[in-house]
C-alpha cells in the first residue's frame, strides 16, 4: 500500500524546519522504514510567524531529489500557505491540484470561506484542523468546507494525544494524517502508528498516494 507524508518541513535552510543536510538521508531511511512511498514538503508561505527563503526553495528541492535517489521515494514540492489577509490565495500547489492550507489559530481569517474560493481550481486541504480554536466538528463553517470538497488533514501526532483531533476522527471528518515534521524523528513514527490504526483513513491516504505517485 502505498502512502505519502503530504505535510512536512525537512528542507534543510529554508523555513523553520530545524533539518540539516547531513540529516536529510537519515529521513529518507525514516520514510521508507515506516512504510511510505513519498514525501511532500511543503514550507512554509505568508505565514507572518516564520521565515521563509522563498528563491531557494526550487533549489533546495533538486537537492532533496538528488539525496533520495537510493531510497526509493518519490518527492513533490508544495507549500503551506497561510490564509489571513490576501484577497487572493497563491502558493505552490501539490501536483497541480491540491493547496495545503493554515489560518491563524484564535480567530478564524475574515472571508475565509471566499478567500478559499479564490484557489479554484485547486482543491484546498485545510492543514492540521486540530489547531484552529474557532473551528470544531460541528462547525457551520466545517460543513460548508465539506460540501466544497475540501479536504482535512490532522497531524498523527495530535491525533495520537487525544483531543480535539480525536473528535475530528471520530467525526468522520478526516481525509489525512500527516506528520507536520520539522525535524523530530517521532512525528514521523507517530504518524506511521495513527495510520495504521485507522483503516479508513489509510485507505483514502493509499488512493490519494497512487496519485502522487503517476505525477512526477
Amino acid at each position: 500500500m502505498d502512502l505519502f507524508d503530504i505535510h512536512c518541513h525537512l528542507l534543510p535552510h529554508i523555513d523553520d524546519g530545524f533539518v540539516e543536510w547531513s540529516e536529510i538521508r537519515h529521513y529518507f531511511s525514516l520514510y521508507k522504514n515506516c512504510g511510505f512511498s513519498g514525501i511532500v514538503f511543503t514550507p512554509h508561505l505568508y505565514n507572518p510567524y516564520v521565515r521563509t527563503d522563498v528563491k531557494s526553495i526550487r533549489g533546495a528541492f533538486e537537492r532533496a531529489l538528488e539525496e533520495a535517489k537510493d531510497f526509493g521515494l518519490t518527492l513533490h514540492i508544495a507549500s503551506e500557505i497561510f490564509v489571513l489577509d490576501e484577497a487572493v490565495v497563491k502558493g505552490l500547489p501539490i501536483i497541480g491540484e491540491y493547496a495545503l492550507v493554515e489560518f491563524p489559530t484564535d480567530y478564524a481569517p475574515p472571508f475565509v470561506m471566499e478567500k478559499l474560493k479564490t484557489l479554484a481550481p485547486l482543491k484546498p486541504i485545510i492543514a492540521h484542523i486540530e489547531r484552529y480554536k474557532w473551528l470544531s466538528p460541528s462547525s457551520p463553517l466545517i460543513s460548508e468546507m465539506r460540501d466544497n470538497g475540501y479536504l482535512i488533514q490532522v497531524n498523527g501526532k495530535a491525533l495520537k494525544k487525544g483531543g480535539v483531533a480525536k473528535s475530528y476522527v471520530e467525526a468522520g471528518l478526516v481525509d489525512m494524517l500527516a506528520s507536520d515534521c520539522h525535524g523530530k524523528d517521532s512525528d514521523v513514527i507517530d504518524l506511521a502508528e495513527m495510520i495504521s490504526s485507522h483503516r479508513d483513513i489509510m485507505s483514502k491516504m493509499s488512493q490519494m498516494a497512487r496519485h502522487l505517485k503517476e505525477v512526477v
